[in-house]
């Protein structure tokens, strides 16, 4: 179903979730309405972004945005971890929390899960999110270092995920914290994010789906994006910094009705991570348009504790939804 919703900007962001404050693989990509191709945006003052900066350039994006048509940000991490499948989020912490007299009970909700872990990390710079892997009850979900043993770790998926592999991409379980595909790391940083900007601008932001996009309301849209699967769904495998070369990112943008990268195009970051910003800005323009937001109902229960990918098909799971 084709949106009736005008952005002013489409902004792809290709996340980093390490502990060091600035960070080359951070990269952030502006696409305009019509077809011109997306461009890099480069950091307000250092060589790389932090993720504290990138948090202030999504306030003064929303800033700008008032009174005017709001903007799209797509972000590359997980917004939730698996819900339906087991009931909870972190499900089985009923004893552990009886036995530590301070801890709090375990989140039930999207807006409890962001706030959890915002609250474990407090201290962390730059909205590092590791502190979850240590925490007494919390840690023991997730694989992680240095110990890399966890009580309660499970390979599980979210709905949107199985869809996403269903339709040629999967991504990495949100709670493996380790090798080259961990996603978790970025994650719980990205939910710090998340809790930060809702507590900022209130009503102003819309995170997807899990907020209504509300006309002369909201300022700002977040979605979760996988910039990987824009290109497999496509049939364009993006390994080994295929997507870097300027003839295949190329390609690939045209399928999103975007201009193409120059000729002489070099991707910034250690592993492509500018193609993968300006694949994400020419998606959620290309996404927006002709896809829209309405989330069918077949999947509205599951996207509501787990969210969506944007630009993932919309799959029924045989999975009973199970709120604790």
């Amino acid at each position: 179903m084709k949106s009736q919703i005008l952005f002013s900007a489409f902004l792809g962001i290709d996340w980093s979730g390490a502990k060091a404050k600035h960070h080359a693989g951070l990269q952030l990509a502006l696409a305009r309405p019509g077809a011109s191709v997306p461009r890099r945006v480069a950091p307000p003052v250092t060589k790389y972004w932090s993720r504290q900066q990138v948090f202030g350039h999504l306030l003064v994006m929303a800033d700008a945005a008032a009174g005017h048509a709001p903007v799209l940000v797509g972000i590359d991490f997980a917004f939730a971890h698996p819900f339906v499948d087991e009931g909870g989020y972190f499900p089985g912490t009923e004893t552990a929390l009886n036995s530590v007299p301070t801890s709090k009970s375990a989140p039930n909700d999207i807006a409890a899960l962001w706030a959890l872990v915002d609250a474990v990390n407090q201290g962390q710079p730059d909205f590092y999110g590791g502190a979850m892997f240590s925490h007494e009850i919390w840690g023991d979900y997730y694989l992680s270092p240095p110990h890399y043993q966890a009580d309660r770790y499970a390979s599980r998926r979210r709905v949107t995920e199985i869809s996403a592999r269903n339709a040629g991409r999967s991504p990495s379980p949100t709670f493996k914290a380790v090798g080259a595909d961990n996603v978790s790391t970025g994650s719980l940083a990205g939910m710090r994010l998340l809790h930060r900007l809702r507590q900022r601008l209130g009503r102003r932001l819309s995170v997807w789906p899990f907020d209504d996009i509300v006309a002369g309301v909201t300022d700002m849209v977040l979605v979760e994006i996988f910039p990987s699967f824009y290109f497999y769904r496509l049939g364009m495998v993006s390994a080994k910094k295929a997507a870097a070369d300027p003839a295949f990112l190329g390609r690939a943008l045209a399928q999103y009705d975007s201009e193409p990268v120059a000729d002489d195009f070099i991707a910034k970051g250690h592993d492509a991570d500018e193609a993968d910003a300006i694949i994400a800005a020419a998606a959620l323009r290309f996404f927006a348009r002709n896809l829209g937001f309405d989330v069918p109902l077949s999947v509205a229960m599951a996207a509501r504790y787990e969210g969506w990918i944007f630009g993932v098909p919309y799959q029924v799971i045989n999975r009973q939804v199970r709120p604790a």
